[in-house]
């Protein structure tokens, strides 16, 4: 069981960081920083991405748990879910504050579909990372 949860872990910690390095590479190059051939370097985070999502999020059921309707929950999913997401949108908001000022005080102006498509993935992926991290029994399949 702790390994599992620790490998949740690590997938979700990949999976995050993944999605970093890969909006680095994408705004260095948009910036000027480094010419347009180094997009093609982003494969590699977007890899990272996909295999670490399928671990954090689709062994664990954890992705369609969060995405369920309430009415198809138990007792217990339920306000685990619920749970998740208070935390998670309180989260949400303060990176999406923290990155719309940093966006205007470097100069990129308003948020671009890069950006907006990561904060959407962020918003659904938020609860079910913060349940993959907290609960240590999470029934999986290979």
């Amino acid at each position: 069981m702790k390994k599992l949860q620790s490998n949740r872990r690590k997938a979700l910690v990949i999976n995050y960081l993944s999605f970093i390095l890969f909006l680095s590479i994408f705004y260095l190059v948009k910036a000027g920083v480094f010419p347009l051939i180094y997009l093609s370097t982003n494969l590699l985070p977007l890899s990272g991405i996909v295999f670490s999502f399928h671990t954090a999020f689709g062994k664990s059921h954890l992705w369609k748990l969060t995405h369920s309707a309430y009415k198809d929950l138990d007792e217990r999913e339920t306000e685990l879910v619920f749970k998740a997401t208070t935390i998670s949108y309180s989260i949400f908001t303060i990176i999406c504050l923290v990155m719309i000022y940093v966006f205007n005080f470097i100069g990129f102006g308003p948020i671009d579909v890069v950006l907006a498509a990561f904060l959407l993935y962020l918003a659904h992926s938020l609860p079910a990372a913060i349940i993959a991290w907290n609960q240590k029994v999470i029934i999986e399949t290979e």
